[in-house]
């Protein structure tokens, strides 16, 4: 059986994808048969030269000079010989420490964070690869993986920074889409800008529907395939953020600070920051004044 469609993997980049090992693998034609049960690692797999035949749970693909198969996770049971005279494989070794998925669509990762801060730009947190592609620029993948390869070898602890990174322009090069480019991408960005200018007015659906000139339920979809939250709960977690800071850069009353994020009701507001920090207001402001023993 046969691979017809390459599935797609989503990867989440919070924390980033981080690079373990890279080596470099010749096979011959009528040698030895690879058998493996990954269980921790993702693996790209470039074939330099020759066809490779790779099987995953009893699904075979013939993987082409320039092209490149991506090992995931699990209990896959995986095997691998040369189909050609000589077959060269060079083989990088990444760890995911967050949220991944591989399926039929591009369908974004969960976002990894528990908490994260919105008054800085989130940016899109999803890395979309193809299991199986054709590597689109040969010899400006190859340098990199050499590269990589080259720093397991002669591995230096003080070059673990620069190491990540040229794994990080890697994904970069061989992601399927430029999520910077990407249109839903750029309404996300304008999303996220319009809740944090207005998020002292009363924002509702047909609030941002009118703005946007788009369905609200498609605006809620965008919102949670980017980072994770509704516009509501953008728009919460943010005044929230907001409350925190001014309880503890000013002296505005509690009253003051709710009208200020847009509560006009001081107990939803009180409810509200209690649900979000574990406290009420006026305690999250005495714990910051509190001097330490």
């Amino acid at each position: 059986m046969s691979v017809t469609q390459s599935a797609y993997l989503s990867l989440s980049c919070l924390p980033l994808p981080t690079f373990i090992e890279g080596h470099h693998v010749s096979l011959e034609l009528g040698g030895h048969k690879v058998n493996q049960i990954h269980s921790e690692y993702f693996v790209f797999a470039f074939v330099r030269e020759g066809q490779l035949i790779l099987i995953q749970d009893g699904v075979e693909t013939v993987v082409h000079e320039n092209e490149l198969f991506i090992l995931v996770p699990g209990r896959h049971r995986y095997s691998w010989w040369a189909q050609s005279e000589k077959v060269s494989v060079d083989r990088i070794t990444f760890y995911v420490a967050g949220d991944w998925k591989m399926q039929a669509s591009l369908t974004p990762a969960k976002n990894s964070i528990k908490s994260m801060m919105l008054h800085p730009v989130v940016p899109v947190q999803t890395l979309f690869l193809r299991q199986y592609q054709p590597i689109k620029s040969p010899d400006d993948i190859y340098e990199l993986v050499t590269e990589l390869i080259s720093e397991t070898t002669d591995c230096e602890s003080h070059r673990f920074f620069e190491t990540q990174q040229l794994f990080i322009k890697l994904l970069d090069h061989l992601q399927t889409q430029n999520n910077a480019q990407d249109k839903l991408t750029q309404l996300s960005l304008a999303l996220q800008r319009f809740l944090k200018d207005h998020y002292q007015d009363k924002i509702t659906s047909k609030t941002l529907s009118d703005h946007f000139e788009q369905r609200g339920t498609y605006l809620v979809k965008v919102l949670r395939q980017t980072v994770g939250l509704s516009p509501a709960e953008y728009l919460m977690q943010y005044r929230m953020e907001e409350a925190s800071r001014q309880l503890l850069d000013t002296d505005l009353s509690i009253a003051d600070i709710a009208l200020e994020v847009g509560f006009q009701n001081i107990y939803y507001f009180s409810t509200s920051f209690k649900k979000y920090t574990g406290v009420s207001p006026s305690k999250y402001r005495e714990q910051a004044t509190m001097p330490e023993e």
